[in-house]
């Protein structure tokens, strides 16, 4: 199944030198201001393309995840949307790779007691972001600009966060990139590249 990107309105961040015919887009996330018929892309997440025959549940090796900010603004209602946190961005970094892990098929029971395991594991870790004993600092290169880099690493694998200013990024799986080094699409250019 293809993921649409139709209407997309936020650049997508993409490993440099990978073929955009070899990655696909694991998932979109839509986001719209309460009481408004105003919708906007919070997210967009790319990976590996699968191979024909491959295990739909095997978990991804990689994931980059794009998060957009939008800043604060009002709602209809009242209220105000508000872009998330570093450290709230590392909890979901570190989670979303725990969670990837979750065998395919337990029973219920069991999925739900890993998924909060995941979710305390997430925010415990994220928790300790100044930590450079827990989450080292380096570098990414963004289109021959250098961002800082936060990165995690433990025996199930990795996850890491950078900020870009326009947008956040989430990185996870089993493994690091030699190296971090992307580009990051226009809109326009992300639909035509990843899109149908």
């Amino acid at each position: 199944m293809t993921i649409s990107l139709a209407g997309l309105d936020m650049p997508v961040l993409v490993p440099a030198g990978v073929p955009t015919r070899s990655l696909r887009v694991l998932a979109t996330g839509l986001g719209n201001v309460a009481g408004t018929t105003l919708t906007y892309w919070e997210d967009v997440s790319i990976g590996p393309g699968s191979r024909p025959g491959a295990d739909p549940h095997a978990a991804t090796p990689w994931s980059v995840r794009t998060i957009a900010r939008r800043g604060c603004r009002p709602g209809g209602d009242g209220g105000w949307t508000v872009d998330g946190s570093l450290r709230g961005v590392a909890e979901t970094a570190v989670t979303s790779m725990l969670l990837k892990l979750v065998p395919y098929g337990l029973p219920a029971a069991e999925t739900l007691r890993c998924t909060e395991q995941a979710g305390a594991t997430g925010r415990a870790v994220a928790a300790r972001l100044d930590d450079t004993g827990t989450w080292t600092r380096t570098t990414m290169d963004v289109d021959g600009h250098p961002f800082l880099l936060w990165l995690h690493q433990r025996p199930e694998g990795f996850a890491a966060v950078g900020d870009l200013g326009a947008c956040r990024v989430v990185l996870h799986g089993l493994r690091p990139p030699l190296a971090w080094r992307f580009t990051l699409l226009r809109p326009e250019v992300a639909q035509a590249a990843l899109g149908s």
